[in-house]
């Protein structure tokens, strides 16, 4: 049977989660856009909103996106019998917009550039203006591993949440402006989980041949050209820690789900290029000079000086998250209960502490971190500042450039609820929300100035609330996990 935390369990928790949970559930439950003057999709920050919406008991929501998200996937059909929708079809592709070798122009993609980017996701989806654009020279890993990552753990829970209660159906529950067919009935009211399924798993599998294909030196690890991550001013490009975290994700979550309907040999295969790359992570990534996982970035002249020398950055936090993800039967219900099954204690035991080297690399990173880019009692997303930037030239504090944001922030507070590192996670759960429950609204903006604390970007910005709300919502189920046992 499964363990329920009802609202007057909740309430015994610190009145500041609470508070902080009840004050942004709004969000939750609007479109899987950023947020604020954000008006597109962009794949990265939708998969982040979505486990959110999950999470929050909108599951028809978070399948109706999802769908429409991987019907943009390049090189793959539409598929009308799932989405009722009268403007669906493939929309003009633009690339190179973020790239200093395209001059930081867009491209139209043509015939030639479209089948080496098949498999893969946009950057962002632009539905409103009728196109969708690859941000770099190449298709971004983020984007298209996360959205495997998420959807796989998606179908996951509804197959478990399916098994627990058999009349269960995919539209269990009624989203306000949803889409509906011509005769006004739920866009999945005709359509089995096993149908969604088996739209979903050829279209991940085909993006997980695109993503091996980023692996150009064979070493297990995904190389990146300029700007293809989430940090997209930075210029990155080579090795990047956040882009093998989401890729082990990726691999992860579909192993998982694979299993779980029976495709054994797929699912095995997955399993080893997933411990294939976090061996190579492992040996290739870890600095012992820095005592954490760092970048390992090619000599380029478009490239900050201060980026050669292995600049610590907030996001390889994701690594430590991706190191401890492994296959979760939590949801919540119609009620707003959270459930957790008997094999909740899973959530929090992903990963094997006994591993003792891995175990005190993780710590050993956390408190890098701690160290190098907590700056003023913020964590920063890099720990000093850089000057050469593209294709803007940002100043000191502004976007990228050593600021705090929620979205990363969130991802570090997962890693140090999972590793037990409470009073950090505490303590920057309180940079959201007072002792005596008053919201700081300044910090839900898309990014923070680390000395004035005045909020910039766009307000609210929803992937960095629903990191947060990820965050807080794994540390009550830990909680109740350890009370129950």
């Amino acid at each position: 049977m499964p363990v329920v935390i009802n609202q007057e369990d909740k309430m015994n928790f610190d009145k500041r989660y609470a508070e902080f949970m009840n004050a942004t559930k709004s969000e939750a439950g609007k479109d899987v856009n950023p947020g604020g003057y954000y008006k597109a999709i962009w794949a990265r920050d939708a998969a982040f909103i979505l486990k959110d919406q999950f999470l929050s008991g909108q599951y028809e929501s978070t399948l109706y996106q999802s769908l429409l998200i991987w019907s943009n996937q390049i090189g793959t059909e539409v598929s009308p019998l799932l989405l009722y929708c009268s403007n669906l079809k493939k929309r003009p592709l633009l690339y190179g917009r973020g790239s200093p070798e395209l001059n930081f122009k867009s491209n139209f993609v043509d015939s030639s550039t479209i089948n080496k980017f098949e498999g893969a996701i946009p950057t962002t989806i632009y539905f409103e203006r009728g196109f969708c654009e690859i941000y770099g020279k190449n298709p971004d890993i983020d984007s298209t591993a996360l959205m495997i990552h998420i959807t796989s753990w998606i179908l996951t829970n509804l197959i478990a949440i399916k098994e627990r209660n058999e009349n269960l159906s995919a539209n269990t529950v009624t989203i306000n402006d949803m889409p509906s067919n011509k005769e006004g009935q739920s866009i999945f009211l005709n359509v089995s989980l096993s149908g969604i399924i088996n739209f979903f798993v050829p279209r991940m599998l085909k993006a997980v041949t695109y993503l091996q294909s980023r692996d150009i030196d064979n070493d297990g690890l995904l190389e990146q050209k300029h700007n293809e991550d989430w940090m997209d001013t930075l210029l990155r490009t080579g090795k990047v820690v956040y882009s093998q975290a989401c890729w082990i994700l990726a691999l992860k979550s579909l192993s998982n789900l694979l299993k779980i309907i029976g495709n054994y040999d797929e699912s095995k295969n997955l399993e080893n290029m997933a411990y294939r790359t976090i061996h190579a992570v492992e040996e290739k990534m870890w600095s012992n000079k820095d005592n954490c996982y760092a970048d390992t970035l090619d000599a380029d002249l478009h490239l900050d000086e201060k980026m050669h020398n292995r600049l610590v950055t907030q996001d390889i936090s994701l690594y430590l998250v991706a190191l401890t993800e492994s296959s979760q039967d939590i949801f919540t219900d119609n009620n707003d209960n959270i459930q957790i099954t008997t094999n909740g204690e899973l959530y929090y035991k992903q990963f094997n502490h006994d591993d003792s080297e891995i175990h005190q690399r993780a710590i050993n990173t956390l408190n890098t971190l701690k160290k190098r880019t907590w700056k003023n009692n913020l964590p920063l997303v890099t720990e000093k500042e850089v000057a050469k930037t593209g294709p803007w030239r940002l100043n000191p504090h502004e976007y990228h450039n050593h600021t705090f944001w929620a979205w990363i922030t969130g991802i570090e507070m997962i890693a140090r609820n999972r590793f037990n590192m409470m009073d950090d996670f505490t303590y920057l759960l309180s940079k959201f929300v007072s002792e005596d429950n008053v919201i700081h609204s300044n910090m839900l903006h898309e990014w923070v100035h680390p000395l004035t604390f005045q909020g910039n970007g766009a307000y609210p910005f929803r992937t960095g609330i629903s990191a947060i709300r990820i965050a807080v919502t794994e540390f009550l189920i830990k909680n109740m996990v350890q009370k129950c046992q």
